[in-house]
């Protein structure tokens, strides 16, 4: 049952993060960001105008 191709797979353990997974984090964050930002420039707007 355990050919060439099991005995190459690792045991479980944690693997490291790719770069592409950590960009699309990064990307994640920054756009919350930039929309939490917006929000607040928007509510400053509508209080101002009040």
């Amino acid at each position: 049952m355990h050919g060439p191709l099991f005995s190459q797979i690792p045991g479980p353990r944690p693997r490291p993060i790719g770069k592409r997974q950590m960009r699309e984090r990064r990307t994640a964050a920054m756009l919350i960001i930039f929309g939490v930002v917006l929000a607040a420039v928007e509510l400053y707007v509508i209080i101002g105008a009040l």
